[in-house]
């Protein structure tokens, strides 16, 4: 039985669609644990009406208050021999679970299965998801995702299922941190489990302005970078490290690798910046890292075009240990 974890909060206006898509599922070996997170609206309504006149729905209320207490509860509750979680204000493509499963089940032990997204809106959707969901979608292609695990999450909040040994492997919620999805994911990393993708659609994710990872500060960039910056430490160390890019996100990150007492020689292509100093780090000439190809290069660029020139630089002069930020 597949067991789907599911925190609530203020989502009557889409849990009914969603419920709907659960029940649809052409596989019925599921069962749906809800846990209510103190909603204000209708939403613990609508799922005790489903709840009790179907026996495959359990619903609770969080003992605590935010999305990880909630999911630890849902886990707690949970009887299934996989595990995923889900959105309460996305939708379920109707073969998710199966074709989820059938990915699992090719697989050996240590593995996650996913599977591409397709975003959806009310409203007009912002070109930003247009290219998060191609990005995504091409790791599923190409089954490559801890080759950019350092530049977004990987892997869509809901849009994954697990063997419950394999999770509990993984410490299941017990020590998650915000953003927990992303946290998840390093975990994986970490352990040596494998992501192996369908090339459907197995999620529907729907935009809309009240959505969690718009509006809570456990999802903000201030996040994202202590924690990308902390498991890079753990996992590739904390000495001989470059840092390539001198704009806004390069000096953010730049101040956390500080913060985290990580010395790094700075180095960008824009000339303005050479030679100048930013929180007490002088910044070099790019062409500095001729001379360090045996370093740890973290490239923190927003352009494009500027990311495919500066990798050619870099096979140019053999150095291959290059992670995005």
């Amino acid at each position: 039985m597949i067991s789907i974890l599911m925190p609530v909060k203020n989502e009557a206006l889409y849990l009914d669609e969603l419920l709907t898509s659960i029940v649809n599922q052409s596989e019925s070996e599921w069962e749906l644990v809800a846990v209510d997170d103190h909603s204000t609206d209708d939403s613990l309504k609508i799922l005790n009406d489903l709840a009790s006149t179907n026996f495959k729905i359990k619903v609770f209320q969080n003992p605590n208050q935010g999305i990880i207490s909630a999911l630890r509860c849902a886990y707690s509750k949970s009887s299934g021999e996989y595990i995923t979680r889900q959105d309460a204000d996305d939708i379920m493509p109707t073969d998710k679970l199966k074709k989820l499963l059938s990915v699992l089940n090719s697989n050996d032990k240590g593995t996650i299965a996913t599977g591409k997204v397709k975003y959806f809106s009310g409203t007009k959707l912002m070109d930003g998801f247009k290219k998060y969901e191609k990005w995504l979608n091409d790791l599923c292609e190409t089954n490559s995702h801890y080759d950019h695990i350092f530049k977004e999450c990987v892997l869509a909040s809901a849009n994954w299922l697990i063997k419950r040994d394999d999770f509990e492997k993984l410490g299941a919620f017990s020590d998650a941190i915000y953003p927990e999805d992303y946290h998840f994911v390093f975990k994986a990393y970490q352990n040596n489990f494998k992501i192996k993708s369908s090339n459907e659609i197995t999620h529907l994710w729907r935009d809309h302005e009240k959505r969690a990872s718009r509006n809570l500060e456990q999802y903000s960039d201030q996040k994202f970078f202590p924690l990308k910056v902390s498991f890079f430490k753990e996992i590739h160390g904390s000495s001989d490290i470059c840092l390539w890019g001198a704009g806004p996100t390069g000096k953010k990150l730049a101040k956390e690798l500080l913060r985290q007492n990580i010395n790094f020689h700075w180095v960008t292509n824009n000339e303005k910046k050479i030679g100048k100093e930013i929180y007490g780090i002088r910044i070099f000439d790019y062409q500095s890292l001729r001379d360090r190809n045996n370093h740890k290069l973290i490239i923190s660029v927003s352009q494009r075009d500027a990311l495919s020139s500066i990798i050619n630089y870099l096979k140019e002069i053999n150095l291959n240990n290059y992670y995005e930020f």
